[in-house]
């Protein structure tokens, strides 16, 4: 089954929430198992079903966000520049549907950039702008996002988020553009352009006590035309649901 794409969303999601959390600390090791669902873009594959073990690590500059690991070379006390190091979950198997049969296999990569978070209209906003470093896909990726709180008390906090995430045409052609050795009599020859996606979401944090939290999200994502219009896909917009509990040591 073609997994990636929609673990990685998954993930993006968890930990925007688990590392904006203003019930941890500063300085804080937290081990979990996030299980959750996804639909997906490509065609013929269904929903998917995960049990993810995580750890989330925040000790002074440094950071390690399960996929993504960071520096922050500026932190002030409403904003920071961080380079971070991450590695992505974009990509697919042949086999994971009769549809991507006789495609070449798409591959992870690592990203690295910069990333930046300021406090703004009540909220934290995070842009990041990341390039390939492991000459897979050789694009980059910017992504803005705004998360501002709904409901919070002492144990527990919803919060709602929104954003836009853009991928050039590399990285948008390597994983939904299909070359003339790939293309079938119903798989024609696709070349993708730049690609935008716009999601939204809700939160929700909830403490039981000083160790353990439980962490749930929803996330629905539309895609531009450039995703839609590649014969790999029958759909441009997509879901997630997770949850997860999680240990602070």
């Amino acid at each position: 089954m073609l997994q990636n794409p929609k673990k990685h969303l998954a993930l993006m999601g968890l930990f925007s929430l688990s590392m904006s959390v203003s019930l941890a600390a500063e300085q804080r090791v937290e081990f979990g198992v996030v299980a959750s669902a996804n639909s997906s873009f490509y065609e013929d594959v269904g929903q998917d079903y995960y049990l993810l073990p995580l750890l989330l690590v925040d000790y002074d500059r440094f950071y390690l966000q399960g996929i993504d690991a960071g520096y922050r070379f500026f932190e002030g006390e409403t904003q920071s520049l961080a380079l971070e190091v991450r590695r992505t979950f974009d990509g697919y198997e042949s086999d994971d549907s009769d549809a991507l049969k006789g495609m070449r296999d798409r591959d992870q990569a690592w990203e690295a950039g910069l990333v930046y978070e300021v406090s703004l209209l009540g909220g934290q906003t995070k842009a990041k702008l990341m390039h390939d470093i492991s000459d897979t896909h050789n694009g980059f990726t910017g992504r803005l996002e705004y998360e501002r709180s709904l409901l919070t008390s002492s144990t527990y906090m919803v919060n709602w988020f929104g954003g836009a995430e853009y991928w050039s045409r590399k990285k948008t052609d390597y994983y939904f553009g299909v070359t003339a050795d790939e293309a079938t009599s119903v798989r024609p020859v696709y070349t993708a352009d730049e690609s935008y996606n716009l999601f939204a979401g809700v939160n929700a944090v909830k403490r039981f006590n000083d160790r353990y939290s439980l962490i749930a999200s929803a996330e629905y994502q539309w895609m531009t035309d450039e995703i839609n219009d590649s014969p790999l896909t029958t759909r441009q917009d997509q879901w997630t649901l997770y949850a997860g509990i999680f240990y602070e040591f």
